[in-house]
């Protein structure tokens, strides 16, 4: 501010001087100087449910100097009448705690070793807001009367081992923040009778638990860096209440897993049991068919921080002529089995809910063909299709070769009852890549065909491949005996020749044949 009054002063007496030298050019030109004057940095945007809660600057506890006697100047200066003065003359001097220069109402404290140097500051009554760093004791009493009246709360980067006591009933409390403090227990009704919290930070403590609260509604958590945190308690909450969780992706939770063989404790982030809520409540409702049921399986162990959690949709049993518009998030499994459907539409095509489904249970439908398959993302990244009695009448090997051409993937398909349409080809190229691919479509020994009473494997090609008879098969035998009977001729005549040289007549057909006018060239 300094240095902003001094260039306005230096400015002051040229623009006074270029005016009464000259016209309105100068001021245009002083206006211009102005307007060109660097503006504040803009303070950086807080989320909106941060909108209650106050900080205090790093940089105030660190500047912050006190004289040799120790006592605070804004405790003293914030007393501004005398009977408020003349009780803190009364008080012992012990408070360590500063209003805040810029914000009213909101105070400071800094490296505070015991919980004294707060609550014997005099004028507490009238905190609003307080934000206490670098506090270093073993307990932390919630009950004590200081924080009764208070909105914003945050105690943090210190040293504390348990938070004892709960929040005055009907507390005015608004925003709690303990972050950074290596907090390992916190009483569970600690925050029960605080109704209008919003925002509650715990992030980067020891804690295993998140207090219950009476109206887990709206509240934004903060758990991450909690490295002992368990899933069931947040699983409990979850479920209960509207709750958001800050950075859920990155804050994780210990998740006991029963496996086949032993029990496991897998770290699953917040995200994954987010998902679990959304899988159950997103579960797809059919108007006069019924509703679906819906469960997360398995929750995967993180890798690379990508959660993949595994929502199983059953949609099985209810008369559905058709698959379902919509899907709950993340489903990997859908299960369609004991229905009417006759076509899957375009879904794995347009749907972005069907995109993440890597295993169809679709047996005992009339689904006639597999081609709306060709092209999507679920043919390029399914592990499962059950198809079996079905309608299909044709198999498309050309796109099932290559989405089953990486064998390492482990993909199968189950094609077992369905009745094709049989014909040469299913002879001469289906069987063999059948037979080729059986590891791939383990009961390809139970494929039938609808027109011959056989199945595809059992089919014999030279019974298969024969084109139906006509008059073009005939043609060989009619050549064969026109070359008979020209050669017969041709044998005749040379007889009736050498008959004709040697005895001197003609054979009897020939000598009753009447002469032609020709026949004199021959005579002569």
């Amino acid at each position: 501010s300094s240095s902003t009054s001094t260039s306005t002063s230096t400015l002051a007496p040229s623009s006074t001087t270029t005016a009464s030298s000259t016209t309105s050019s100068s001021s245009s030109s002083s206006t211009s100087t102005t307007s060109t004057s660097p503006l504040p940095p803009a303070e950086p945007e807080q989320p909106d449910y941060l909108r209650h809660c106050f900080y205090a600057e790093e940089s105030l506890c660190q500047d912050d100097g006190r004289d040799a006697s120790g006592a605070p100047g804004d405790e003293q200066k914030g007393a501004e009448q005398a009977p408020a003065q003349a009780q803190s003359s009364q008080a012992p001097n012990n408070c360590h705690c500063k209003e805040h220069p810029s914000k009213p109402n909101s105070w400071y404290c800094c490296n505070i070793t015991q919980l004294t140097m707060i609550t014997s500051c005099v004028s507490k009554s009238k905190w609003t807001n307080l934000h206490v760093r670098n506090m270093t004791v073993e307990n932390v009493d919630l009950s004590n009367a200081t924080f009764r009246s208070l909105q914003s709360l945050a105690v943090t980067d210190g040293n504390i081992t348990r938070l004892v006591g709960v929040f005055p009933r009907h507390s005015a409390l608004k925003c709690l923040n303990i972050s950074n403090n290596n907090i390992s227990e916190i009483p569970a009704r600690a925050v029960k009778d605080v109704p209008h919290l919003e925002f509650f930070g715990m992030s980067h403590n020891n804690l295993s638990l998140v207090p219950h609260s009476t109206q887990i509604k709206n509240i934004t958590l903060d758990i991450s860096g909690n490295t002992r945190m368990l899933c069931n308690p947040l699983i409990e909450i979850i479920y209960n209440g509207s709750i958001n969780f800050v950075n859920p992706e990155h804050s994780y939770c210990q998740y006991n897993a029963t496996r086949q063989w032993f029990q496991s404790t897998d770290k699953v982030s917040v995200e994954q049991l987010e998902n679990r809520k959304r899988c159950v409540t997103n579960c797809p409702v059919i108007p006069n068919y019924g509703k679906c049921q819906c469960k997360l399986e398995n929750i995967m162990i993180i890798q690379d921080n990508q959660s993949k959690p595994q929502c199983h949709v059953d949609c099985s049993n209810l008369q559905l002529v058709e698959l379902p518009q919509r899907l709950p998030d993340n489903t990997f499994v859908l299960n369609i089995t004991n229905n009417r459907i006759t076509s899957l539409g375009d879904h794995f095509q347009t749907n972005p809910t069907y995109h993440n489904i890597n295993r169809l249970v679709a047996d005992n439908n009339q689904i006639s063909s597999m081609y709306e398959f060709e092209g999507t993302k679920f043919i390029e990244t399914f592990q499962r299709i059950y198809m079996r009695n079905n309608s299909l009448s044709k198999i498309p090997e050309y796109f099932l070769n290559n989405a089953l051409m990486d064998s390492g993937l482990g993909r199968r398909i189950y094609l077992a009852g369905n009745k094709l349409q049989c014909d040469c080809n299913s002879a001469k190229t289906l069987q063999n890549w059948l037979k080729e691919r059986s590891s791939d479509i383990p009961d390809y020994m139970e494929i039938r065909c609808r027109n011959i009473a056989q199945s595809v494997i059992e089919l014999q090609e030279a019974k298969l491949c024969q084109s139906p008879p006509d008059w073009t098969d005939y043609i060989y035998y009619l050549i064969a005996a026109e070359v008979f009977l020209l050669l017969a001729l041709i044998a005749k005549v040379s007889y009736d020749y050498w008959v004709f040289k040697t005895a001197g007549y003609l054979p009897w057909p020939a000598s009753k044949m009447p002469k032609l006018p020709c026949d004199w060239l021959c005579e002569s």
